[in-house]
């Protein structure tokens, strides 16, 4: 089978290597990566490829940049977008609140890959063809560096944006009461050298209904995760046992309880992290991630384009 993949060359979370690894198995991969700009023009992009070389397309790009094109995309064949936040569909504060559900009813016949569990279920209700993958992480980059742990408690992440502020509430919370540490870093091996020194690492995805995959390379890197329980389906999903590889908290007084529970027993805390690594190293990887993905695309498509692209023109 050969595939195309349009990637955004300027994401946040480098995906890279989720896309080489979908070609190492039976799959041959054509990555593509594209600006903004490219990204706003999809159709015009797509007069320089052969569409009639490849049997899936899977698109893996901003959702507010490919929102408005749905006309365009509607006439693609086989086409699967690869989504990390449809999570912001249900979420009041985001600017995003419902347009997900929106879009994708506007592409009839195209599925759709969530990475959230809650996530997936809330589009299959709405009649999206969606399929769950969790969010992972690059282990040739989420290295464990067996340094010393000056940072018992930390967070690296961003607070500012109003989808976050109960995120942003919590941790300024925590923070006046506990030693934790709100952190920015500024390139991706400061990342990965500051999540190896902290000792537990504070996820604070309230309201977000998913794990983002911070918590999964803070895991890999070696720290404890104390984690928002999410519900709904989502730590069985993912595999996620509280007290066996990570420590899941459900408000503020339980929050503190946790941390306290670890203080007190310092070794059973680190095989927690321990396991935790090897879960996520198991379960979260790109390149076991790939295999699902691959799964999720082979299956065959029952529908076709509304019409030929061209006509567009």
């Amino acid at each position: 089978m050969r595939v195309l993949v349009l990637t955004s060359a300027d994401r946040a979370l480098d995906n890279r290597m989720l896309w080489s690894s979908l070609s190492v198995g039976s799959a041959q991969v054509d990555v593509h990566f594209l600006d903004k700009y490219q990204q706003r023009r999809l159709q015009a992009y797509f007069t320089g490829i052969a569409l009639d070389g490849y049997e899936r397309i899977i698109l893996d790009l901003m959702f507010k940049h490919i929102r408005t094109q749905s006309r365009f995309l509607r006439t693609l064949p086989a086409l699967t977008l690869y989504e990390e936040d449809a999570y912001l569909d249900f979420m009041p504060a985001s600017r995003w609140n419902g347009a997900f559900v929106r879009f994708y009813r506007q592409l009839p016949g195209v599925r759709v890959i969530s990475t959230g569990f809650g996530v997936t279920n809330h589009l299959c209700a709405a009649g999206v063809d969606a399929h769950f993958v969790p969010k992972g992480f690059d282990p040739a980059r989420m290295v464990l560096q067996n340094q010393q742990r000056d940072i018992e408690l930390g967070f690296i992440g961003r607070l500012g944006s109003a989808a976050y502020s109960a995120r942003r509430a919590l941790l300024e919370a925590l923070e006046k009461v506990e030693p934790l540490q709100i952190i920015r870093t500024h390139t991706a091996s400061e990342y990965v050298d500051t999540l190896n020194r902290i000792y537990i690492f504070i996820s604070a995805d309230v309201g977000l209904s998913e794990y983002m995959a911070k918590n999964f390379e803070s895991m890999a890197c070696g720290c404890l995760l104390l984690a928002k329980r999410q519900g709904r389906g989502e730590e069985q999903a993912l595999g996620l046992e509280d007290g066996v590889n990570l420590l899941l908290y459900d408000d503020f007084d339980s929050l503190r309880e946790r941390l306290e529970w670890a203080r007190a027993h310092p070794d059973l805390a680190r095989s927690i992290a321990a396991r935790g690594r090897e879960h996520v190293l198991a379960q979260n990887a790109y390149d076991r991630l790939a295999c699902q993905i691959a799964n999720v695309v082979s299956v065959p498509f029952t529908s076709v384009p509304s019409q030929p692209w061209w006509k567009f023109w």
